[in-house]
């Protein structure tokens, strides 16, 4: 009996967003510059682009009209279990 198993594929993507936008988007959060709210703005990002990749690890840089975010994105895959 074969068993399925799932791994995950996991890019980095690079966001560079106006800080305006930014700060729109992370209204609701206490802090802007929480991890939390990196992967908030990374997930809406990826709504809008119809990809279903899980968010993960997010780090960020910035200047002053720019937020420029480095995302993990992860993406299960099934296999059948054949070696």
């Amino acid at each position: 009996m074969r068993q399925s198993a799932i791994t995950l594929q996991i890019y980095h993507r690079h966001f560079k967003i106006p800080l305006e936008r930014y700060f729109n988007t992370v209204a609701d959060f206490l802090d802007p510059w929480d991890e939390r709210a990196y992967q908030f703005v990374v997930h809406q990002y990826l709504e809008e682009m119809e990809d279903d990749g899980i968010v993960g690890m997010v780090r960020q840089e910035k200047d002053e009209n720019y937020i420029y975010l480095d995302a993990a994105i992860r993406y299960p895959l099934v296999t059948d279990g054949r070696q």
